[in-house]
């Protein structure tokens, strides 16, 4: 299976090329998430998700090859697109844009698969030099682009967010990939929740799952799930004060949707690789001699609070108001003597000390 696994999405990925450039119709599926460019331009969808407007996530990209769909990506940076390394390279390193007969493009925001959204201005592609594909670990890579997009950036969850992403958090995965596994797919973007796993969701894919570089997420029983064409898309997840956070891309699996194997996401939002990824932009627009304005850009986020901590804590704060006024009130029967207003005054205590309690440990289970 693990040999199956590592070793199928090369297979796909430099045969939908060669037949790109033969001009035939199909490729054989594979277990990693990238589509065959040769394919018919009506391939896109997650595995049992829903209909999705770009304009909810203006910064997802879409990746297309000789104009079919191909890979997923995120916008980071305004001239910075988030990708796997595995929709840009081969397994012996070599470069796909470098081949001659393919035109890769990229849009953000589409809502359709063959129109609409933001055309980016392609530059060049690199890969994270950890990168290995053998064992698929430190699977991201970058997109520079010419000129600066309009379109809105999405930040990595920062150190001080862990709480965004915890396992038992809802993260959504959007993309252009597959229907279900090999097979057809819609015309327009998918979004799908999925809960975030701990690394023991995965431990049916063995030594292929490594937890320093990947994330688990999906579901166990299947029937969910990114799939080919997604790779290289955004797992985020929703924060409090309608913000969002990037906390994975679409990086491989065992198939789509398969019972006993959720997707693995690269792990792009630990304190390890986010400073990583950081330092990787800084070089970037270094090396390509961004413009004034477009340099020392941290893509890293900072102070989001899981969605509805905010309501959680406001309730609490109103709750250790009631028990406070409550208390009060105590007191001030006491000092009537009258036994039956002290009862009922301890008694309205009582039912607010449960409130306090009961809201304190809502707000801890959401803020924390």
């Amino acid at each position: 299976m693990e040999k199956v696994l590592k070793t199928s999405k090369k297979v796909m990925v430099l045969c939908a090329l060669a037949l790109t450039l033969a001009g035939l119709a199909t490729a054989p599926p594979a277990s990693a998430r990238v589509a065959p460019v040769s394919e018919s331009a009506a391939t896109a969808s997650v595995v049992g998700g829903t209909n999705a407007r770009g304009s909810h996530y203006p910064w997802q990209v879409l990746i297309t090859a000789n104009g079919k769909e191909f890979c997923g990506g995120v916008l980071i940076h305004p001239m910075i697109i988030l990708t796997a390394a595995h929709c840009l390279v081969d397994e012996k390193g070599n470069y796909y844009e470098d081949l001659s007969g393919v035109s890769f493009r990229a849009f953000a925001g589409r809502t359709s698969l063959g129109s609409g959204g933001e055309a980016l201005d392609w530059n060049v592609a690199r890969v994270d030099p950890a990168y290995d594909p053998d064992r698929e670990t430190h699977d991201w890579g970058f997109i520079t682009l010419k000129s600066a997009a309009s379109a809105p950036t999405l930040k990595l969850a920062g150190p001080d967010e862990r709480a965004l992403w915890k396992p038992g958090r809802t993260a959504t995965v959007t993309g252009f990939g597959k229907l279900s596994d090999g097979g057809k797919g819609a015309t327009v973007l998918q979004q799908l929740r999925v809960p975030v796993l701990a690394n023991s969701g995965c431990s049916r894919y063995g030594s292929i799952f490594r937890k320093s570089t990947m994330l688990c997420a999906g579901y166990r029983r299947g029937g969910k799930d990114s799939c080919q064409g997604d790779s290289g898309g955004p797992l985020s997840v929703a924060a409090d004060g309608g913000q969002r956070r990037l906390i994975g891309i679409v990086s491989v699996g065992n198939g789509c949707a398969m019972a006993g194997f959720p997707g693995i996401y690269a792990r792009i939002a630990s304190p390890a690789n986010s400073a990583r990824i950081q330092m990787e932009v800084r070089n970037l627009e270094s090396l390509d001699s961004f413009p004034s304005g477009y340099t020392g850009i941290s893509v890293i986020g900072s102070g989001a609070r899981p969605l509805g901590c905010a309501a959680a804590m406001r309730r609490h704060r109103q709750d250790r108001q009631l028990m406070e006024k409550r208390k009060r009130a105590v007191k001030a029967a006491r000092r009537y003597g009258k036994r039956s207003r002290v009862k009922a005054a301890k008694w309205r205590l009582g039912v607010a000390k449960h409130r306090f309690f009961e809201s304190r440990t809502t707000a801890n289970r959401a803020c924390s």
